[in-house]
């Protein structure tokens, strides 16, 4: 898709602005959307360290100690940071999020172990908890072979989730291996993508615990049956997001966006 460098930076400036976040020229240049911003390009803008960025040095020495205990789980191949963290935006109050990738048919057998270490520290986040401060929101899992984000939900949103990830830790370059399975993030934001995605060598190695998959599978579905909600659910991926982002940030994009002759459609879809 052919757009201007300048509606490229105005929409990445009104994308970040719905989070309150507030872009360096540097990650002005490395978020940009569709088009990559030559040096020599005049940017005008700048980032001060805000309040939300002095509470995150404290969440990332939790969030790696938390990471290095849970590699004694011979299962997971990845723990990786998402949400605000992830961007260096969170909120003093603000839990962190886990995303967790496993070996294959061990999704459910994952997650009761993860479950149980957290739980043993009281340092995971519970349904219906009003208090989360520095709490592990474990709220997406994946197998290595189900990498690749579904076709319909391959968008700008999902492209930011995808390279927004930073790994604490992966076993066989499995990081490597689920930039290279979501590919069609390259389209939506070329620097960043550029910047993180190497050739992966990754190999799908399974595990001895797979045997427990069904049982762990069936008493967790059982335990959460009163709970679910629109959460994806299936023996290769676990989100736990019920109420869809991509929406709201659509929205509230256009609403940024009113009065220019930016097509939105074609630039959040990459239609």
């Amino acid at each position: 898709m052919r757009i201007t460098i300048a509606d490229a930076v105005r929409i990445t400036v009104a994308y970040a602005g719905i989070f309150r976040y507030q872009l360096s020229k540097v990650e002005l240049r490395y978020w940009c959307v569709y088009r990559v911003v030559p040096k020599q390009y005049p940017l005008k803008t700048g980032r001060n360290l805000s309040d939300r960025e002095k509470y995150t040095g404290s969440k990332w020495v939790i969030a790696r100690r938390i990471a290095w205990w849970l590699r004694v789980v011979p299962t997971i191949e990845l723990i990786g940071v998402t949400g605000a963290l992830a961007m260096d935006n969170a909120d003093r109050e603000d839990d962190i999020d886990f995303l967790v990738i496993t070996k294959p048919l061990t999704l459910w057998v994952t997650r009761f172990l993860v479950t149980v270490l957290l739980d043993l520290f009281s340092i995971r986040r519970r349904p219906g908890d009003l208090e989360f401060k520095d709490k592990i929101c474990l709220n997406m899992f994946m197998t290595t072979d189900a990498l690749a984000v579904p076709i319909k939900e391959r968008d700008l949103f999902t492209a930011h989730e995808v390279l927004q990830v930073k790994p604490l830790w992966d076993r066989n370059e499995a990081y490597q291996a689920f930039l290279n399975a979501n590919r069609w993030a390259k389209k939506f934001l070329p620097t960043a993508w550029a910047s993180k995605v190497k050739v992966s060598t990754f190999i799908i190695r399974r595990s001895a615990l797979s045997f427990f998959e069904p049982m762990a599978r069936t008493l967790q579905l059982w335990y959460m049956r009163n709970r679910r909600t629109t959460e994806v659910v299936s023996d290769s991926v676990i989100r736990f997001h019920p109420v869809d982002a991509r929406e709201w940030i659509y929205r509230e994009l256009r609403k940024r966006l009113r009065g220019t002759n930016i097509p939105l459609d074609k630039i959040f879809y990459g239609r």
